[in-house]
């Protein structure tokens, strides 16, 4: 494992961070429940697969469908992505990391949708128009990651976001598209080929249900094991 993050080091240091990220050990309908684990063992994970018999990696994260009065918000991910690159997501999404651990061992999955919000495209908290609504939990077999897919909206207009997203120094999306929603069947089916599995997944979901129904409560609740699993 060390040998293989040298190299990714050696590879980009520029882009390579050890952050710590909160890995699923077991869910349900209404709890998940994991531990906190390093970046780098994950990376190991993902290019040497057969390490995950023995580190069973699960990374927890977040996909929020982000509607606006002119429809539903995807964004292209950059080429320079580890996950994914080039490829077309809902947009926010990001990781659950250590961050977002409370004090009882409590995480705030609404907390870590907004704060990926604001970091990649510019919009804040108070410009949501409801309360953030877990709807779906679909895992990546491919990755190993868990995706809680959240419903949340915003009066911002498609113009509005793009100007935010135009004024970020930072993206983690080389372009965004906002789709009508009585197209976003046609965008799913057009992007077939380049649009995230895990998002292609949650639309299907959604567009099953009338992109209202989910089979997940709104009282959600994850939780970080009080085994917490020290990887040596």
């Amino acid at each position: 494992m060390d040998e293989i993050w040298q190299r990714e080091k050696e590879r980009r240091s520029h882009e390579l961070y050890n952050g710590r990220l909160f890995s699923v050990d077991h869910c349900d309908a209404k709890t998940i429940v994991g531990w906190i684990s390093e970046y780098r063992y994950f990376l190991a994970q993902r290019r040497e697969p057969s390490l995950l018999a023995a580190l069973k990696i699960k990374p927890l994260a977040v996909t929020g469908v982000l509607s606006c009065p002119d429809g539903v918000l995807f964004g292209r991910r950059s080429a320079r992505s580890e996950m994914d690159a080039g490829c077309w997501e809902l947009v926010p999404s990001g990781s659950v990391d250590d961050a977002a651990v409370g004090p009882a061992g409590q995480v705030s999955l609404e907390r870590c949708l907004l704060i990926e919000l604001e970091e990649e495209i510019g919009i804040g908290a108070s410009e949501m128009s409801a309360h953030c609504r877990a709807v779906a939990l679909v895992e990546d077999p491919q990755s190993h990651v868990t995706d809680v897919g959240i419903m949340l909206s915003t009066a911002c207009s498609a113009a509005q976001i793009q100007h935010r997203f135009a004024t970020l120094e930072n993206r983690e999306y080389s372009e965004l598209e906002i789709v009508a929603p009585a197209e976003v069947q046609a965008f799913r089916q057009d992007r077939a080929d380049s649009l995230g599995a895990v998002s292609a997944a949650l639309l299907d979901i959604l567009m099953q249900s009338g992109l209202s129904a989910g089979f997940l409560s709104s009282g959600f609740e994850v939780s970080q094991d009080a085994n917490y699993k020290n990887l040596k």
